[in-house]
């Protein structure tokens, strides 16, 4: 083997990793999605559900996206909701603060694209992950609350979630798309073992997002 073979193939080793990692890069996108949310299922207490002691709330969402395919893409999500108590259903010790149910997620989905190379792209997605959801005085800082009837257990809970939806993205250019989504989540809430009641119990709510995708390739589609 010549020397100016071996040079080549010392070269191609060389390159093969920074080719890999642009590969990756460009296969990768990030979404920013403000979001509303509103309550459907679940009880709070036995006299009550949890979209009578709640009003429909707000959140933001945070999403890292890889392309697996033309069509398919693996999505990675944070995202930080609430929903603040009715006005009339505020915890005494509360009342006067503005306390709210804080429903955040980390999410594993996969979306598939229905349509390719068009401007308006329809997809569905669905995944689920894991939900660390609590009862606070505010959303952010507050005071967590007590489980009603106890003195030693505070009412939150880490709870698996799954989810599912559609939605239409809408490309504006190679590197930036808009997008319009709902999806239903469902958090498995439900522990008679730890709240000593079955009067709490899984949960389920709507989240619909209008929010914003930078894509790092070349090219958004």
């Amino acid at each position: 083997m010549s020397k100016f073979s071996q040079r080549l193939i010392v070269l191609a080793f060389l390159l093969m990793p920074g080719t890999a990692a642009a590969n990756v890069w460009s296969r990768l996108s990030f979404g920013i999605a403000p979001t509303s949310i509103l309550s459907l299922t679940g009880n709070y207490n036995d006299r009550a559900t949890m979209r009578n002691m709640v009003i429909p709330g707000a959140g933001l969402g945070l999403i890292l996206r890889f392309k697996l395919t033309q069509n398919l893409s693996l999505d990675a999500g944070y995202s930080y909701n609430w929903m603040f108590y009715k006005k009339d259903t505020r915890p005494e010790d509360y009342a006067s603060e503005k306390p709210a149910w804080i429903i955040p997620s980390y999410t594993l989905n996969g979306t598939l694209f229905l349509l390719s190379k068009h401007t308006f792209r329809p997809y569905v997605t669905m995944g689920g992950g894991l939900c660390p959801w609590w009862f606070s005085s505010r959303v952010t800082g507050g005071t967590l609350f007590w489980f009603p009837g106890t003195d030693d257990v505070k009412f939150s809970k880490i709870s698996w979630t799954a989810n599912g939806g559609v939605g239409l993205e809408v490309v504006m250019s190679s590197k930036i798309a808009f997008f319009a989504e709902a999806k239903y989540h469902y958090v498995f809430a439900r522990d008679a073992a730890r709240f000593g009641t079955d009067s709490f119990t899984n949960q389920s709510f709507l989240g619909i997002r209008l929010g914003m995708t930078l894509y790092l390739g070349k090219d958004s589609q």
